[in-house]
């Protein structure tokens, strides 16, 4: 699992365009110069999690901390009992063998872009109705940022979007998907073939 995690956050860091993470044995430092979230810390299976909440705690600027675990109800507990304010949201850590990924067809115009290891697709319908994002690095493709606008939901066009990013990281030899999911588009990942691997808890000094 802390092979998957390093591997799910370059990628992840790629699409954001962040420099890479500072590996601190049991975490991964990640610098994002956000306002609201400076810094990230996002620990490996096994850590122990004391050291890492104090420092989320003292941090001068904010600072976030994100647990992937097998174990969320625990790990929420101990999260909440030291002080720090969990987001409600837990998402999942998901893979799946992108050679055998569904894809789905649309009338509407679907463009696509390479930049170095990052694959883009828009889905256009006048405006853009869809968009996602993957970073191809080796045997893996992270997926990332996948929306589809309001106006054009329920027509089937993130199914569109991952289709197509996945037959472009095929092309490029890939053959592992990561992402993280948030809830609701976990339903739409299973459905694609998608595989939960652990759940991902995510908190803040209060």
């Amino acid at each position: 699992m802390d092979d998957l995690i390093r591997r799910w956050q370059y990628g992840w860091g790629l699409c954001r365009g962040l420099s890479p993470a500072v590996d601190r044995r049991t975490a991964l430092d990640v610098t994002l110069g956000l306002p609201d979230r400076h810094r990230e810390l996002f620990t490996l299976p096994g850590a122990a999690l004391t050291p890492w909440i104090d420092e989320t705690l003292r941090a001068a600027r904010p600072t976030w901390l994100t647990v992937t675990t097998q174990e969320p109800d625990e790990v929420a507990a101990e999260l909440q009992s030291a002080g720090l304010r969990l987001f409600a949201e837990r998402k999942l850590l998901m893979t799946t063998d992108l050679r055998e990924h569904p894809t789905r067809t649309t009338p509407y115009d679907v463009l696509t872009t390479t930049e170095g290891a990052l694959e883009r697709v828009r889905v256009l319908a006048g405006e853009e109705a869809a968009r996602g994002m993957a970073a191809v690095v080796g045997d893996d493709a992270v997926m990332h940022d996948v929306h589809t606008s309001t106006p054009f939901r329920r027509q089937g066009l993130g199914s569109v979007v991952m289709g197509v990013l996945a037959e472009r990281a095929v092309a490029r030899q890939a053959t592992t998907g990561l992402l993280m999911a948030s809830s609701d588009g976990a339903a739409l990942y299973r459905k694609l073939g998608w595989v939960p691997q652990a759940t991902m808890l995510t908190a803040r000094a209060a």
